[in-house]
């Protein structure tokens, strides 16, 4: 197996490859849950949620009053069995948000994988695709489990759920 030599990485994280060695990307399917609270605290729950993960925000919008995107800058995954079979491999998350009713914000949660090798019939995208539905149910735990302490914290009353229904 050849290893491909990146060039420094680009604004987003994700090194410049070289042509003979260009990036092949796997985007997950989504997650989509309803969260009980508004877009403007989901919003920037979510931001908190991917920095305690260790994640960094490359990009964040509020779209308009109904919406909002956040999306992680790219990072590489240390695994020794990733690195066997998919060589090197970098990741993102991408969050969008949708105001769907008073106190009601839909979050479309999602992955991408990039490697220098073909993901598709990878012997180990299975297990990737298992360990991002559980990062994305923790992911939607996490942010309820934030969101309804500064709730109480603040006086007012819980939410109507702590879990996700995603499984």
């Amino acid at each position: 197996m050849a290893l491909a030599k990146d060039g420094p990485p680009g604004p987003d994280g994700l090194p410049v490859a070289a042509a003979k060695h260009p990036w092949h990307f796997f985007r997950s399917e989504p997650h989509v849950d309803t969260l009980f609270f508004e877009l403007r605290e989901v919003a920037p729950a979510a931001h908190r949620q991917f920095e305690a993960d260790e994640w960094i925000i490359f990009q964040e919008e509020l779209t308009d009053n109904a919406g909002a995107v956040v999306v992680t800058r790219w990072k590489q995954i240390h695994h020794p069995l990733i690195w066997l079979f998919m060589g090197k491999t970098m990741a993102r998350c991408i969050v969008e948000l949708r105001a769907v009713g008073p106190g009601r914000t839909l979050a479309s949660f999602r992955a991408e994988l990039g490697s220098h090798h073909k993901l598709e019939g990878n012997p180990m995208l299975p297990a990737a695709k298992k360990a991002y539905a559980k990062a994305a149910r923790n992911w939607y735990r996490d942010v309820n489990l934030d969101l309804n302490a500064r709730q109480r914290a603040h006086g007012r009353p819980g939410a109507r759920r702590l879990e996700p229904a995603v499984r």
